[in-house]
């Protein structure tokens, strides 16, 4: 088995890690930033819309307060709130130092692009990361999936994993920094890459840690759900000229009073709108409509991006549908991103906090950096304070036993990997979706027992497997949180709907949910609001 030394290792390389691992080389400690496949590639961060909700000259401090606060329905964490509106300029102004390219909004900033650029605002992002990544001090390991952290007497001392070849890997470390991102990939919708299958959540919840309110999913409106083509997301600014057309041609947004206010409601509204769309949608078909918006708007970000497929979106109407986008549950951290296991710091969607019940537009990329940097401070500043130590013969023998296990093989008739993840992703969207009920969770819970016996009887028959299998483990790990998790909250907050408890009630209900691993058992209780 292989083995590796760092001061810092930064488990996923999205904006949250490379931020942190920049912030902390600088102080001269040894950084080694991971991920499952390229750096900066298979992230959210890749895919996004370049947008962070931070205060300017056309947004004042107050207002991004109120806009978060008012999103989160309450459960928001005053605190991190704090933190992420005082530090968001700074984080800004940090970017782009690095050379990311910013023109400012009404509610930030976006991504400067050429005018017949089509890439990606994601790809604008990323890329002078990376460029800095190069000429850093920073190790860099792509293809390294990380199926364990490892803990020794209470403090989290490095992580173990395997190579794309399936050469297990122990890594010791002094300090260890959690940015694997969220797990909206468990879903059959969702706009995520297919590797955020939330595997930072199970990290922790192996680890010994508490999570909180994953129950809190959000859902974005616009997704494309056309036969045959990605569920790319339609990223705003949206034309004036788009309209939303019921499976009749009449305009849904004239139904919901959103005439000429779409982009704002994108931002600020959408728990409501993908629930009425989600609604909508059960009973027949919802179209986009670009028929309308002149030829010129057609060169012009995010419409020349759609210029690239083969598909005819200025000719006809397309299929959109809500998808699974975020997650606002997931690792307490404080100010510094410390965690409550000492070693471990966290930073990115995998934390909890900032964003309540819902998320406002924005805010995710702006997180990212702000406690990126933070974390990424705090974790140099701890490893500089701790001694190197070897792992002892006994921890060696014990992780080369995991090792084996993980690679035990035998044969059987038992099905595909990949056909229970297409099964789990499936009964999360049936029983996990923008509305729930307490029966159906319950059935949800029941279903997915039998999932779990099958993935039990998975083993490794190729190197895919092994792999697919920690995915299923961690998506069905995550999914019976969020199913556990809605059924124990009975009302309706921000993102989260239950048809049989429709109403807020913050007389029973102003509370976090709490998550934790009991002899492999997902538990969960409630705690009065921080």
């Amino acid at each position: 088995m292989e083995e590796l030394t760092t001061d810092l290792l930064v488990i996923g390389a999205g904006l949250a890690g490379i931020t942190a691992a920049l912030e902390a080389q600088k102080t001269g400690v040894d950084v080694l930033l991971t991920a499952k496949f390229a750096i900066g590639g298979g992230t959210n961060t890749s895919l996004s819309n370049g947008a962070f909700s931070v205060s300017n000259s056309l947004f004042s401090r107050e207002d991004h307060l109120r806009e978060t606060l008012n999103t989160g329905k309450g459960l928001n964490h005053p605190g991190m709130v704090k933190t992420l509106i005082e530090r968001g300029p700074d984080a800004v102004e940090r970017l782009k130092a690095f050379g990311v390219p910013f023109i400012e909004n009404p509610m930030g900033y976006f991504m400067e692009r050429r005018k017949d650029s089509a890439s990606l605002p994601g790809f604008l992002l990323t890329h002078p990361l990376k460029e800095r990544l190069k000429n850093s001090s920073i190790r860099t390991l792509p293809g390294l999936t990380i199926f364990d952290l490892v803990v020794e007497n209470g403090i989290v001392c490095g992580a173990f994993g395997f190579f794309n070849d399936a050469r297990p890997c122990l890594l010791r470390s002094k300090t260890v920094l959690l940015a694997a991102g969220g797990a909206g990939a468990i879903y059959r919708r969702n706009d995520n890459q297919r590797s955020i299958l939330g595997d930072g959540y199970a990290l922790a919840l192996r680890a010994g840690l508490s999570l909180l309110d994953l129950e809190f999913v959000q859902f974005y409106p616009f997704v494309m759900a056309e036969p045959g083509l990605h569920s790319f997301i339609l990223f705003p600014p949206y034309p004036k000229e788009t309209r939303l057309l019921d499976e009749n041609g009449d305009d849904f947004l004239e139904r919901l009073g959103l005439e000429g206010d779409l982009n704002r409601a994108i931002i600020t509204r959408r728990d409501s709108l993908s629930l009425a769309l989600f609604e909508a949608s059960r009973n027949g078909d919802i179209y986009f409509d670009l028929r309308q918006v002149p030829e010129e708007k057609w060169n012009d970000y995010p419409l020349n991006f759609l210029r690239r497929s083969k598909f005819p979106f200025r000719d006809r109407p397309f299929l959109a549908s809500p998808a699974v986008h975020f997650c606002m549950g997931g690792v307490e951290i404080d100010d510094k991103g410390r965690t409550a296991l000492p070693g471990l710091f966290a930073a990115g969607e995998v934390v909890w906090g900032v964003h309540g019940a819902n998320r406002l537009g924005g805010n995710a990329l702006t997180e990212c950096a702000v406690f990126g940097i933070l974390a990424g401070e705090s974790a140099a500043e701890y490893s500089r304070e701790r001694e190197q130590t070897l792992f002892p013969e006994a921890t060696k023998r014990r992780w080369e036993r995991k090792a084996e296990g993980y690679l035990k093989k035998r044969r059987g008739g038992f099905d595909p990997p990949s056909h229970l993840l297409k099964d789990l992703k499936n009964l999360a969207w049936r029983y996990a979706g923008p509305i729930r009920e307490g029966s159906s969770l319950k059935e949800g819970l029941e279903r997915l027992a039998s999932v779990e016996k099958k993935i039990e009887r998975v083993y490794p028959a190729t190197l895919k497997d092994l792999f697919r299998k920690r995915e299923l483990e961690n998506a069905a790990l995550l999914f019976k949180a969020i199913l556990k998790g809605s059924l124990a909250r009975q009302e309706s907050r921000g993102s989260f709907f239950r048809r049989d408890f429709p109403d807020q009630n913050d007389g029973e209900w102003l509370k976090n949910t709490c998550y934790h691993l009991e002899k492999e058992r997902i538990q969960v209780t409630h705690r009065p609001l921080s």
